[in-house]
């Protein structure tokens, strides 16, 4: 099953309100959803990584991170937010943190 993303802005937007999940590299949101699989969506500020090549390199490790996981995470919207430390981690390192997250909002299977 290929994940889908958030892309829109109605998806955004319900997470203004949302539960929230903390750890060292990353913050995690989780909004209800009627689908059933799981859809993610990045939020990556110039303020927190300001070159481009930076936030792109981030964005396709967590992208990876999602599809290797995928079958074990609940059906809800999830909203990363990566911190700006995340950059230095190994793939490894942030694979663990997801997982930790994931594990703490109880949507870990």
């Amino acid at each position: 099953m290929k994940p889908i993303f958030l892309t829109s802005k109605a998806d955004f937007e319900k997470f203004r309100t949302s539960k929230a999940f903390y750890s060292e590299g990353m913050k995690l949101r989780v909004a209800w959803s009627n689908q059933n699989f799981p859809r993610f969506g990045f939020i990556i500020p110039k303020k927190v990584l300001p070159k481009v090549s930076d936030r792109n390199k981030l964005k396709r490790r967590l992208r990876a991170i999602i599809r290797a996981n995928l079958s074990r995470v609940a059906s809800k919207d999830l909203l990363i937010f990566p911190k700006s430390g995340a950059i230095r981690k190994t793939y490894k390192q942030l694979n663990a943190e997801f997982i930790s997250l994931l594990t703490q909002a109880r949507l870990w299977k």
